[in-house]
């Protein structure tokens, strides 16, 4: 049985990626807020907290032998300005975005090279290219592509695959749930689906 674990695999990109991998034969287990009827295994957990993953981890190695794939999809955007934005969504933006990949990845790496899996980092083009009024969110996924590119080269050796997977302009109703107080239009997402984006991945 081959297991990948998938943050916010209830919606959007994460619930595309989990239908297809769970197609693919793969036990599927997500970790979020909210549960998803695709998943064989729904771990509730706040990802912007320490203590929660913690948790999480634990319970996940409770109830699988190993991980082959480990997804960290989950992220939350910040429209404002650099002058307006609260340090509060600055931080929160950034446990969610970065600091929860790296401790999910720190904890499950020795599991990670026992199966020689992959880790696939769900990132965005705002992690290689400056956005005004996006300036928080486009910080936190230039740390993403920054520990996606550095990890790879450290875990080459165990045979570990790292993706570090750019998106577009996906449709899945981001910015609805974004913080700050600069809404774009929806249209900002663009016509591409999360089913295609998962079908290609």
């Amino acid at each position: 049985m081959k297991v990948c674990v998938i943050t916010g695999g209830s919606r959007g990109i994460g619930a595309a990626l989990l239908k297809e991998f769970k197609e693919k034969g793969f036990f599927t287990v997500n970790l979020s807020r909210s549960e998803s009827i695709e998943a064989n295994l729904n771990i509730q957990v706040d990802l912007s907290k320490f203590d929660d993953i913690s948790m999480a981890v634990s319970q996940l190695l409770e109830k699988v032998p190993r991980v082959n794939v480990l997804i960290n999809n989950a992220g939350i955007g910040l429209y404002e300005s650099w002058e307006e934005m609260s340090m509060e969504d600055l931080k929160k933006v950034f446990e969610i975005n970065f600091f929860a990949p790296v401790m999910l990845t720190k904890s499950l790496l020795p599991f990670l090279k026992e199966t020689q899996g992959s880790v696939i980092n769900v990132s965005s083009v705002a992690g290689k290219l400056y956005v005004s009024y996006m300036g928080g969110y486009c910080a936190s996924k230039f740390a993403l592509n920054a520990f996606s590119d550095s990890l790879r080269a450290e875990v080459r050796k165990y045979n570990i695959h790292v993706l570090n997977l750019i998106v577009g302009r996906i449709d899945t109703g981001f910015s609805q749930n974004a913080l700050g107080s600069k809404k774009p239009p929806e249209t900002f997402g663009g016509s591409a689906t999360a089913e295609r984006l998962a079908q290609l991945t």
